[in-house]
């Protein structure tokens, strides 16, 4: 049974300006001594549930508009990652895209546009529509040719005016998802952390849960509601990607989370499953230290 028909989609992180190197994520206000980058998780795990699309890293791979700009022609759909630091510079890719081909579609993704929708749609014209929260689903669907008006989590313009649609609730499945598509990047090797920080090259970032059950009133993981708390992925789930990792020759694994040891016994599960299966490959996490000690 054939699925639905999907657009021809562009996932990228777009070019931007001098001194902006992609930093301890897929998009983050980063001016150091040193260039690292960050496999972009938030970007290919979308792009592994809409078959046939495209992800280009930008920053990572040192690309400037001009580079990236004679695609634009090839492509129905485009996903921006932005960010607060960056949204100018997006902006001026999406424009850029836009006259380009001016039926491709553009949607913007991230924290920034999460938080600021309203603002974000009315930056231009050119911008489509933003996903908020978790958007993996919403620009799926919208790949998909369903209505802007049908899918949840999403602004956009209409009529003069910025629509919201009702926030899509949290992904509790998470075993649903696809492993993020590290394929499509190709050399693994480009995502090298700064130096001293890890023992072995290539690292895989993994992100094994979702959610926070704290209440940092500056956080974008913050839930009014308290509602959602963490979703966590199951063990076996994590270690069918890890063992894929292997296989596709990374040496050592960052999990990504931002409470990976909020649940102890989970955490010390992974561990000791890693043991168990004699799997070759190095590892850490970063954990709040209240979190370390099992109360």
């Amino acid at each position: 049974k054939r699925g639905p028909t999907m657009m021809k989609t562009l996932f990228r992180n777009p070019p931007s300006y001098e001194g902006f190197d992609g930093g301890a994520g897929s998009r983050y206000q980063a001016r150091r001594e040193i260039r690292s980058f960050w496999f972009p998780t938030w970007l290919a795990q979308p792009a592994a549930l809409v078959p046939g699309s495209r992800l280009i890293d930008a920053p990572a791979r040192g690309l400037t508009l001009e580079d990236v700009l004679p695609v634009a022609g090839d492509y129905e759909f485009l996903v921006l990652h932005t960010s607060a630091p960056s949204f100018s510079s997006d902006v001026k890719v999406a424009e850029s895209f836009k006259a380009a081909n001016p039926k491709l579609l553009v949607g913007m993704v991230g924290a920034h546009v999460a938080v600021s929708p309203e603002s974000s749609v009315a930056a231009s014209e050119a911008i489509d529509f933003v996903a908020r929260k978790e958007f993996d689903y919403s620009v799926t669907e919208f790949a998909t040719g369903k209505p802007l008006g049908d899918i949840q989590g999403v602004s956009y313009r209409k009529n003069g005016h910025i629509v919201h649609t009702p926030n899509r609730p949290p992904i509790t499945d998470l075993d649903s998802l696809p492993f993020p598509a590290r394929e499509l990047l190709g050399d693994a090797n480009r995502y090298i952390p700064p130096p001293g920080t890890y023992r072995k090259k290539p690292v895989a970032v993994m992100i094994t849960s979702r959610g926070c059950n704290r209440h940092c009133i500056y956080c974008f993981q913050l839930d009014k509601e308290r509602k959602s708390g963490i979703r966590y992925r199951s063990v076996d789930n994590v270690m069918e990607e890890i063992e894929l990792c292997i296989r596709e020759g990374y040496k050592e694994i960052k999990f990504l989370d931002d409470t990976f040891a909020a649940d102890y016994d989970r955490a010390m599960k992974i561990a000791r499953e890693i043991r168990r299966r004699r799997l070759s490959i190095a590892w850490f996490a970063s954990a709040c230290v209240n979190q370390v000690d099992k109360p």
